[in-house]
């Protein structure tokens, strides 16, 4: 397969860790495109892409291309990704491709209608530690798991430190007024985890709120997902002072369990510090995988795309496909509307 060229459509804070990842799989990253000039020129001049625009459909226009790479808020992705659609073969999107199920499910006809293949980069997947906790669960070393628990207490929307510095305000500062905020653009990175791990569920039962002062979305759930054979709960605060863990995770089986402590820090990417994998088993005997931290928010990047390029080669669809990822966000969508008529739903159907 000939050397497939790349462009990136937003150049922000996520976008570095997109390029990167395109370079270092071999792939030639031709064009960046952003609305703020500056921002563009600082992306541009530090990966050396020579060709630069404030108009996607420009770019699209005059650039040959065969993955366009949109890594823009949610809220353009409907415009941008159905123009998108029908001037390339492949598309990976940011996470959450949609923030309302009618326009996922326009977008996945789309790609449907127009043969694009396109991947959702729910990066997490591809975290080191939840790679090793799939091949444990794969592997049957614990049994039939029961229960699963994820949590997060990080301090990203409110003021932390000496300095007061807002950490949400300093990386992704739109994110302050975005409404369906930490369970849509982050806690969907845990939901996907769990139907990674355990498949699709039936219903959801959720409790979201909004606790910090700088932001209008929420930055506290609660979601308690029912599996077929699992029992899944997603603890989430963007708002904790102190006490920062991120992806602090529990399975329970029946033959043992298995646990991973998180990475410490303000936020997921603001850290390299883990500890192992420990896995304790019903007789007591204890294993412990180690865990390489370092660099892991930019390298699962790498991993994801390398993953799409595969799948380009062999002509099949990614496993994050917009179509996939769908399920995904409805589980997201339901929480959101558990917590609003303190009610549990049922997932799948029309």
């Amino acid at each position: 397969m000939k050397k497939k060229k790349v462009c990136v459509i937003g150049c922000g804070f996520i976008s570095y860790a997109h390029i990167r990842g395109w370079q270092e799989n071999g792939l030639e990253v031709v064009a960046l495109c952003d609305l703020n000039a500056e921002r563009l020129e600082t992306r541009a001049q530090e990966f050396g892409v020579k060709n630069t625009y404030l108009d996607y459909i420009e770019m699209i226009d005059k650039e040959e291309l065969d993955i366009i790479d949109i890594a823009t808020p949610v809220k353009t992705h409907r415009t941008i990704m159905s123009y998108c659609i029908k001037h390339a073969k492949y598309i990976l999107i940011e996470k959450p491709f949609v923030d309302n199920i009618q326009d996922g499910k326009y977008l996945v006809h789309e790609c449907e209608k127009f043969g694009c293949t396109a991947m959702v980069c729910q990066s997490y997947r591809w975290h080191p530690w939840y790679e090793q906790i799939k091949k444990e669960l794969d592997s049957g070393i614990i049994g039939r798991p029961y229960y699963a628990n994820i949590m997060q207490r990080v301090s990203f929307d409110i003021p932390t430190g000496k300095e007061n510095r807002i950490p949400l305000v300093e990386d992704q500062p739109f994110y302050r007024n975005v409404k369906k905020l930490m369970l849509l653009e982050q806690g969907c990175h845990y939901i996907d985890v769990f139907r990674y791990f355990f498949g699709e569920p039936q219903s959801v039962n959720g409790y979201v709120d909004s606790i910090s002062p700088y932001v209008i979305g929420d930055d506290l759930c609660i979601v308690i997902i029912k599996f077929n054979d699992t029992v899944a709960v997603l603890e989430d605060l963007w708002c904790t002072n102190g006490q920062e863990q991120t992806s602090v995770t529990f399975v329970q089986g029946e033959k043992g369990s298995i646990y991973f402590n998180g990475t410490a820090g303000a936020a997921p990417h603001r850290t390299e510090e883990t500890g192992g994998l420990e896995i304790t088993l019903r007789d007591g005997t204890k294993i412990i995988r180690d865990m390489d931290a370092k660099d892991y928010y930019a390298r699962c990047f790498t991993s994801l795309e390398k993953h799409f390029i595969e799948c380009i080669k062999k002509g099949i669809k990614p496993i994050t496909s917009v179509k996939d990822n769908l399920k995904t966000l409805e589980i997201a969508f339901k929480a959101y509307e558990s917590s609003k008529v303190k009610k549990t739903l049922f997932i799948g159907g029309e």
